[in-house]
């Protein structure tokens, strides 16, 4: 079982989201008849992971899955529905607790945002790491990646560009190095 970052997407110059919250330029770069892996990622997806704010911008569009969902968040009173969770605690709990609770052959999908993503590369909880490169310059927003503390090496699986422009990279997290300001 792995634990896939998949779906998220990152602007040319590395921001998932525009400085106003803007999702537009995303939706905007998508191709007609061009899936990117979402099918995929759903057969093999025994529960995902998300952030608060990506979990409200799925629920915008509707979204929703038929898998568990935890949502990792402080607010309580976020709006949930179905096989929804909210979760605020240890990561590392809450991916043993999935693990034990999803069919072996299926992996958990950790679904954006960038500070969680983070978290999760920083406690070495991710073995998978996809990433969408969209087609567009932002020139600022909000950061794919926080600050880590130590650099992380990856090997590339699959590289994949499609009409659009947009490019699927897939890699698996090797190991943990120096730290980023080199020490």
């Amino acid at each position: 079982m792995s634990i896939v970052f998949g779906g998220m997407a990152a602007s040319l110059d590395g921001f998932i989201a525009s400085e106003s919250g803007d999702l537009s330029w995303l939706n905007n770069s998508m191709g007609k008849n061009e899936d990117y892996g979402f099918e995929s990622t759903e057969r093999r997806t025994g529960a995902y992971i998300m952030g608060a704010n990506t979990f409200r911008e799925v629920s915008k569009m509707g979204g929703g899955s038929k898998v568990p969902t935890y949502v990792v968040t402080h607010d309580q009173t976020l709006a949930t529905k179905g096989r929804t969770e909210l979760f605020s605690g240890d990561l590392r709990e809450l991916v043993t607790r999935i693990k034990e609770s999803i069919p072996q052959d299926k992996d958990i999908c950790l679904f954006g945002g960038g500070g969680l993503v983070t978290e999760f590369v920083e406690l070495g909880l991710i073995d998978e790491l996809g990433l969408s490169i969209i087609p567009v310059v932002l020139g600022g927003g909000v950061p794919f990646f926080g600050r880590v503390s130590q650099w992380t090496t990856l090997e590339l699986l699959e590289c994949r560009h499609y009409p659009s422009g947009i490019v699927l990279l897939n890699y698996r997290l090797e190991n943990k190095g120096k730290a980023p300001d080199g020490g």
